[in-house]
């Protein structure tokens, strides 16, 4: 199983725009192969660590993102600030939205807003990775990431609200 890269450990080219049915497709035959079940050495746990690591890191788009700047010798400190202060104000903005609505309308509105930011950061990154624009490119992921966490945050509040509004049945 000793892939030289995660791309080629789910026989998948190293590119950012990668086939997500393929990939969980590999995961789950991985998965079958590499079961610790199977073997109980360390070595197979190992293995199942490594395929359900690798699964994660390109299944995100901010951390394959990354993953893909690391590949090609870029070092990439995405705990570095983002010093773009109109992209800062437009997440102040939203947090403080997600942070003062409790409503699972404009929670979805939000949440398709982060995605349209995402897709177009998402474009911005493959567009500079390709032209080795670094700098660019190292931009974009550290967006990714801001809104990842966001989307992240999102996802919590309405699945928060929506056990919230199912709680009241029990006491029906």
């Amino acid at each position: 199983m000793n892939k030289a890269n995660f791309f080629g450990l789910f026989g998948l080219p190293i590119a950012f725009d990668i086939d997500k049915n393929a990939l969980k497709s590999a995961l789950l035959s991985l998965q079958k192969q590499h079961h610790p079940d199977r073997d109980a050495n360390k070595a197979s746990t190992n293995q199942a660590s490594l395929i359900n690591h690798a699964y994660q890191v390109l299944s995100h788009a901010d951390s394959r993102a990354a993953y893909l700047l690391e590949l090609s010798g870029q070092a990439v400190d995405l705990s570095q600030s983002i010093n773009d202060w109109d992209f800062l104000d437009e997440m102040m903005d939203l947090r403080i939205r997600l942070d003062t609505t409790d409503d699972k309308m404009v929670l979805d509105q939000i949440s398709n807003q982060v995605h349209a930011l995402s897709q177009e950061q998402s474009t911005r990154f493959m567009q500079n990775y390709q032209n080795h624009t670094w700098a660019e490119a190292i931009d974009a992921t550290r967006k990714l990431q801001f809104l990842s966490k966001l989307l992240v945050d999102i996802d919590a509040k309405v699945t928060k609200l929506l056990s919230q509004g199912h709680d009241d049945d029990l006491y029906v």
